[in-house]
């Protein structure tokens, strides 16, 4: 078992709670909310020893996650790091690539293992991807659910968009030789839908389309290729492939019609809750048993791409940007 503790109590610090409670790997010692309302809120629920100071707990355990809010996050992360301690930090790790870089080189220095939060990367439906796709040269993703006045302030493509970036770049894995993205504010001051598009070496195209303003909660990705198209469910888990599609003309008495043929798969996934996996997963790296799933490298490059695009939804940049990445 490795010791943790938890700093940030709010909606992600409360998941990780629960999971942390409950699982035989972490053997938590200490939770961190600088608000005194919510410490006592879940004191009802769980008799941890609780504080306001993060600084308390770094004597008291080895693995530290970080849910606090994103603008903390850097602070936070780096005194951890320089107190000797292995961190899961939330996404996004920060929101300036100098200091998540220069956060990974601190953990690297130490030999500390440092995970950023992508709890995507660990949904069953997600993780059967490398298997079954090859050189996709279409990918839609669409990430929409209702409004949350709770997240006006947050940047949509740094919480959600993200996600997609993260699973996108990781799948198709060839250089970007350009992006696009295009938003709008409906509710928020800061854009409540995007669309963004990435372009890789190749051809492949990248559409993806986020929003916090559509009644109806959706997480689905569909992807091209030759002979195949692929299609996810985050929320079910879920992957279906329609196989070697046809498209013929049928000729009637009165009009053309058309038919589409194709064979229909449904593939098996292993359900798990992906936070739950995700957890295990970091502990697991902290006690030797795992090698860590993605590369630093990647960590940066996804943090890289989004906040390019969110600079082109700050600029209101409705043009293709030809960018190296």
């Amino acid at each position: 078992m490795v010791k943790t503790g938890i700093i940030g109590l709010g909606r992600m610090g409360r998941y990780h709670l629960n999971l942390n409670d409950e699982m035989p790997e972490s053997d938590l010692q200490m939770i961190c909310d600088p608000s005194d309302a919510v410490r006592e809120a879940v004191a009802k629920n769980f008799k941890y020893e609780s504080t306001a100071d993060f600084h308390k707990m770094l004597d008291k355990v080895d693995a530290i996650t970080i849910a606090a809010p994103t603008k903390y996050h850097y602070e936070i992360a780096k005194e951890c790091l320089q107190a000797g301690k292995h961190l899961l930090v939330e996404k996004p790790i920060t929101v300036n690539l100098e200091e998540a870089t220069e956060l990974f080189e601190i953990a690297e220095k130490n030999n500390l293992v440092l995970h950023i939060g992508h709890v995507e990367r660990f949904n069953g439906a997600v993780q059967e991807l490398k298997s079954i796709t090859e050189n996709p040269y279409l990918v839609e993703s669409r990430r929409v659910g209702p409004y949350n006045p709770n997240f006006k302030n947050d940047s949509i493509v740094l919480d959600l968009m993200i996600h997609d970036i993260d699973i996108i770049l990781n799948m198709v894995n060839r250089d970007i030789i350009g992006v696009s993205a295009t938003g709008s504010s409906i509710l928020s001051p800061t854009p409540d839908l995007a669309n963004a598009a990435i372009h890789f070496d190749g051809g492949c195209v990248a559409n993806i389309l986020v929003s916090r303003v559509t009644q109806k909660k959706d997480r689905t990705m569909g992807i091209s290729q030759e002979g195949a198209y692929i299609y996810l469910d985050y929320t079910t888990q879920d992957i279906n492939i329609y196989r070697e599609a046809k498209e013929g003309k049928v000729f009637g008495d009165r009009e053309m019609k058309y038919k589409n043929e194709y064979i229909y798969e449904k593939l098996f996934v292993y359900k798990d809750n992906p936070l739950k996996m995700e957890i295990k997963h970091f502990l697991e790296c902290v006690a030797g048993k795992q090698e860590r799933k993605v590369t630093v490298a990647h960590e940066l490059r996804s943090l890289k791409v989004a906040l390019k695009i969110d600079e082109l939804l700050k600029q209101k940049c409705d043009n293709r940007l030809e960018v190296t990445i």
